[in-house]
């Protein structure tokens, strides 16, 4: 289902699931939708990739709405004839094509839209949980952090790794950045702009850089299970590293032409930004990695992007 389709797909989804009396949203990837009625809530998905419905319809989505705690139903659209799915209410193109026909009609109505949904089940208990997806089911949370989410399971993360074994959650930590860069220098009648503003993450295990989307970080508690890894590299050195790349990537050598007399001189300088006019702001973000051990071999997977890490993230940890 390619992006187009997808977003249609997901337009009319949305008014299928209003016309039903849901307050819906759109989420971020992987996820389409989300939608809460008065007794149940509901995540959407639009794909026909076997391996993202695979991590969908192992996922467990959870909602604290008041006092109670609700799991979410799963409502998946897939043009794919081949996908079956276990934990998931299942659209094809017959259920798309009867559910929009009905919402249209109640539009035209002024009715509510009755959708066949069963109701989800409650949670015993006070535990507090979020309406983001969870792995399994935990008795308590961990500590708060800013991390990026957990998208890959823990059954995907060692089919990725192609090893029989057991995965253990680690959380590891970057140094998420934000510089600004202001001043300009002038030279025979030639103004140098030193205005720059950018961000990146550096991991503060063995240095790699990463992109990292701030709208990403979720700030709240991790598994209570999980391993968090304290890091290595200090503020003030990341800081100071910072610092001399945006040194170096606004640094321009400048080359200007002077009479003298009879003789022309050509004269080339270069120019950088003044230190004290560079500010970083640094913090620290949490990436969730599975880390699968089969026998003797141990690999490394991004529990948020499924990637297979190319370096392991602490010593001591060979990757094959």
């Amino acid at each position: 289902m390619d992006s187009g389709t997808r977003e249609k797909a997901r337009n009319v989804l949305k008014r299928i699931l209003t016309a039903a009396s849901y307050d819906v949203e759109e989420v971020g990837d992987p996820l389409d939708l989300s939608a809460v009625g008065s007794e149940d809530a509901l995540v959407v998905l639009c794909s026909d990739d076997p391996e993202m419905i695979e991590s969908f319809d192992s996922m467990t989505y959870r909602l604290r709405i008041g006092e109670e705690d609700w799991v979410c139903k799963k409502l998946l659209f897939t043009l794919n004839p081949e996908v079956r799915t276990n934990d998931c209410i299942q659209w094809g193109p017959d259920e798309f094509v009867q559910q929009a026909g009905r919402a249209a009609l109640a539009e035209v109505l002024g009715q509510r839209l009755l959708l066949d949904i069963p109701r989800p089940e409650r949670d015993a208990g006070d535990r507090r949980v979020e309406a983001t997806p969870m792995m399994e089911e935990r008795l308590e949370d961990g500590p708060e952090l800013p991390h990026l989410p957990i998208r890959v399971t823990e059954k995907r993360a060692c089919k990725i790794a192609g090893i029989q074994g057991t995965a253990k959650c680690r959380f590891i930590p970057y140094w998420s950045y934000n510089y600004v860069s202001r001043g300009e220098r002038e030279i025979k009648n030639r103004v140098i702009s030193f205005d720059a503003e950018g961000r990146g993450a550096i991991n503060a295990i063995n240095g790699l850089k990463m992109e990292i989307d701030p709208g990403e970080i979720k700030r709240g508690p991790i598994p209570s299970d999980s391993e968090i890894v304290p890091p290595r590299l200090m503020r003030e050195d990341v800081e100071e590293e910072v610092v001399q790349e945006v040194t170096e990537l606004l640094t321009q050598r400048v080359r200007f032409r002077y009479e003298k007399g009879d003789t022309i001189f050509y004269e080339e300088k270069t120019l950088k930004p003044d230190r004290n006019n560079i500010r970083v702001e640094l913090e620290t973000v949490y990436v969730p990695v599975w880390q699968v051990r089969g026998g003797s071999k141990i690999i490394e997977v991004n529990a948020f992007s499924g990637e297979i890490l190319s370096m392991p993230m602490d010593e001591g940890v060979e990757l094959l």
